[in-house]
């Protein structure tokens, strides 16, 4: 079981590497920086880092010049100040970890960003006139509540509930029901159906592919990549979100209560 459980995080891991480069490499593109090629050495020296924040806070961040170990440490403290300025959270995360490559700790970064300025800057005027603190917990209710006249549909997580394609198909459906056909969506595999739905994303509402199908057709997805891909449609679409879909997430039984037994420790979004 502990062999089975290793496995999986290795995969995990693997996919979040991939998902999140090119989750970097999309806010790059916006500010005509060049894209990284491998997240765990291309970021040790801060340089790229420093480059990914000045788009995100619009702001002029000076690097150091040189290639030597104290400048790259130099670099990522001022990276690991300038989230700390915005108020985002990093649990146990420290210069040296990033300059000396280390894997789990690099992506543990990269979420603390993406969750920062993906996920709640999108979410936080929703979150407020809802009076709701937990932004993983409004985006399950917008889902279920854009998913709900799909009886194939029955979204009760941000893991398994993806795995076969129809849930995302699904949200696109709903908001774009004239553009293709539900009927012919049921019909494919998931894997085709995932693929469906990120060249439909992407043609239609300009959202990058930053997921593979083959990553998110699988038994346990992995959720960090699944909730990013979510923000981004939920970001595009209207999101107007009921307090009833939040009291309907809210009675799920106890096994799919947001943060609960389908969540890895520390992925908690509040």
């Amino acid at each position: 079981m502990a062999e089975h459980g290793l496995r999986l995080r290795d995969e995990h891991d693997s996919v979040q590497k991939k998902t999140f480069t090119k989750w970097i490499n999309a806010q790059f593109s916006k500010t005509g920086k060049t894209p990284i090629k491998d997240l765990f050495s291309d970021l040790r020296d801060g340089k790229k880092l420093l480059d990914l924040l000045e788009g995100l806070t619009e702001t002029v961040l000076t690097k150091e010049r040189g290639s030597t170990r104290v400048h790259s440490l130099n670099n990522v403290n001022k990276v690991l100040q300038v989230l700390h300025q915005n108020n985002v959270d990093l649990v146990n995360i420290g210069g040296t970890d990033i300059v000396d490559g280390n894997h789990k700790l690099t992506l543990g970064l990269i979420w603390s960003i993406i969750l920062h300025w993906q996920v709640k800057d999108i979410m936080k005027d929703i979150m407020s006139n809802l009076q709701q603190t937990n932004s993983e917990k409004i985006l399950l209710s917008w889902v279920r509540q854009c998913t709900r006249s799909y009886p194939d549909v029955n979204v009760l997580n941000f893991t398994t509930s993806w795995s076969d394609g129809l849930a995302l198909n699904a949200i696109l459906h709903h908001f774009r029901p004239d553009a293709f056909s539900w009927d012919q969506v049921v019909k494919m595999s998931p894997v085709e159906r995932l693929d469906h739905a990120f060249t439909f994303a992407k043609n239609q509402l300009a959202i990058e592919r930053l997921l593979d199908p083959e990553d998110v057709a699988v038994q346990l997805p992995d959720k960090k990549s699944i909730i990013m891909y979510v923000t981004s449609l939920f970001a595009v679409l209207p999101r107007d979100v009921s307090m009833e879909a939040i009291r309907e997430v809210e009675t799920l039984p106890r096994k799919y209560k947001v943060g609960a037994e389908d969540t890895q420790p520390g992925l908690s979004m509040q």
